[in-house]
């Protein structure tokens, strides 16, 4: 189907990707080369310039299930706008660097299915699927191994290759522009992660849905600005030259590279009693331009790490502290939402389809924070000098240190 009428034609999507029906029977037999259309995009079009107008047209055609254009945006607008990207990358990584392990009171299935999604790639999973956070949903096909007892790997499909229907049902694009439903496919052959910012439909789900807008308004700045600077932030030369001279276009010619030199270069040749005057713009606009620039970008970083904080203005937070580049609680929503994900459409038939067991594994992210070592020390010696006595096996197992006594020190050295 074509791409522009792909939101005239868009069908229902039986969806159950995300569901505990296991096919014993009939388990996942395709290979890495029955997805290779979809790693790549065949989507063949461009959100072109983008205006109000083309803007709204874009995010119109996502709410009715054509995401492509959308997605393409979301596209250029991390190589254009570096604010965003970094910001973007921060909460990722944030997610990533939380070690990961597989909870079970079996040991010997603990490791083999550890050993499984090591071998398979489970940190390149991990971070394919945070794209949802970009677009609002990830998907990526499971390449199981004969029989269902192992991975092989994960092919990825790319973000402008998915398509919904009014329910938020996914599909794929093939390279012919056809479609087919996720329901044509083994229930448990695919993990398709959604992020949402509202109980809403996967394409208006993503992080930088809102800051569409923001990106528009900050490019027409900069472009305003841009223009403002050449006005007024550059200098003027202007030569006055007599009534003869100026009727010679070739002594007018000379006049003008003389002046165009003497504004890159610093030198210039003018005719004997020529006036050069330097004309310096009265603007003072640019403290505004500045400031309507960094409200922007503040509203980005509150946007999509949750705070604006840094460590020079802390001010809000917990006794004025250094925040961390992400608030707490966004990041174990992100993990708690991704674990479901990969507990129900991984873990849980990889442990069904290789031991014939539910429920007796569990994929788990440790997102928590070290500890602060010396606020409890404060803690402790405050507490010591009023009085209390510490447990030592307290002490011993949160710092770390072997404790012993200063009287059974002294009687070693004897």
């Amino acid at each position: 189907m074509k791409e522009n009428n792909l939101s005239k034609t868009i069908q229902k999507f039986s969806r159950n990707t995300c569901t505990h029906r296991f096919h014993a029977a009939a388990i996942p037999a395709k290979t890495q080369n029955d997805f290779a259309e979809f790693r790549i995009s065949n989507h063949y079009g461009s959100c072109g310039e983008l205006t109000p107008n083309a803007l709204k047209r874009i995010l119109n055609d996502a709410n009715a299930g054509s995401t492509q254009n959308q997605a393409v945006c979301y596209r250029m607008l991390l190589e254009q706008e570096p604010v965003i990207a970094s910001h973007i990358q921060t909460r990722i990584q944030a997610i990533l660097s939380c070690d990961w392990q597989i909870l079970g009171k079996d040991d010997k299935k603990v490791k083999e299915i550890t050993g499984i999604l090591n071998d398979a790639g489970i940190h390149l999973l991990i971070r394919q699927l945070l794209d949802a956070l970009i677009f609002g949903y990830a998907g990526s096909a499971i390449l199981w191994t004969k029989g269902g007892a192992g991975i092989s790997g994960f092919s990825a499909i790319d973000p402008t290759n998915w398509i919904f229907d009014a329910e938020g049902n996914p599909a794929i694009v093939k390279q012919d522009g056809s479609s087919a439903a996720l329901s044509h496919y083994h229930p448990n052959q695919f993990l398709f992660f959604c992020h949402k910012l509202q109980s809403c439909h996967p394409a208006r789900g993503g992080l930088l849905r809102p800051l569409l807008w923001i990106y528009l308004y900050k490019n027409y700045a900069m472009h305003d600005r841009a223009r403002y600077l050449e006005r007024y932030g550059i200098p003027f030369l202007a030569a006055t030259i007599r009534h003869d001279d100026f009727e010679s276009e070739e002594i007018r010619k000379t006049v003008m590279e003389s002046l165009q030199h003497m504004g890159s270069d610093g030198v210039g040749l003018l005719s004997e009693g020529a006036d050069l005057q330097l004309l310096q713009s009265s603007g003072n606009a640019a403290d505004e331009y500045q400031s309507w620039l960094e409200y922007l970008d503040r509203v980005c970083a509150l946007m999509i790490l949750g705070q604006t904080a840094s460590s020079d203005n802390a001010s809000g937070f917990s006794k004025g502290q250094i925040q961390e580049n992400i608030r707490r609680d966004l990041l174990e929503a992100d993990c708690q939402l991704l674990m479901t994900c990969l507990n129900r459409q991984l873990i849980a038939p990889l442990e069904y389809y290789r031991y014939g067991s539910k429920g007796e594994l569990k994929f788990k992210l440790d997102y928590s924070y070290a500890d602060n070592l010396v606020e409890k020390s404060t803690i402790v010696k405050i507490l010591s000098d009023a009085g209390y006595v510490i447990d030592p096996a307290w002490i011993s197992s949160t710092f770390g240190v072997q404790l012993c006594k200063t009287s059974d020190k002294k009687q070693e050295e004897q």
